[in-house]
């Protein structure tokens, strides 16, 4: 397993192995902006599908990298997670994208 470098301004993906010492920023090799990393999950668009893009876009940019999403957390009494159950799949539409946010909104990366 890896992970992939993806420039959301040229719309490219890269593959690169994990390696949890050497995880960095990195440029993007055409266009030199700042390139996302994003699960092996990830699976791009073609380049040339603008719609999707955008979609991948908004969704990083709101936390979700293409990590698992998880549709149902357990929780004891306490509010502490005891378990989880069901990956949710990513959406393709900008629509189901933005109900994708909302509804998971807990489960968002934030760094």
């Amino acid at each position: 397993m890896g992970y992939k470098k993806v420039c959301l301004n040229c719309q490219k993906s890269y593959n690169r192995p994990f390696e949890i010492e050497k995880i960095r920023s990195s440029q993007c090799p055409q266009c030199e902006n700042q390139m996302e990393e994003l699960s092996h999950l990830f699976q791009p668009p073609k380049q040339s599908n603008n719609k999707k893009w955008d979609v991948v876009r908004f969704l990083v940019n709101n936390g979700f990298k293409y990590y698992h999403v998880w549709e149902t957390i357990f929780k004891n009494s306490k509010g502490e997670i005891t378990g989880y159950q069901n990956y949710v799949k990513y959406p393709e539409s900008m629509k189901d994208a933005k109900e994708f946010v909302e509804k998971y909104k807990e489960q968002a990366v934030t760094e």
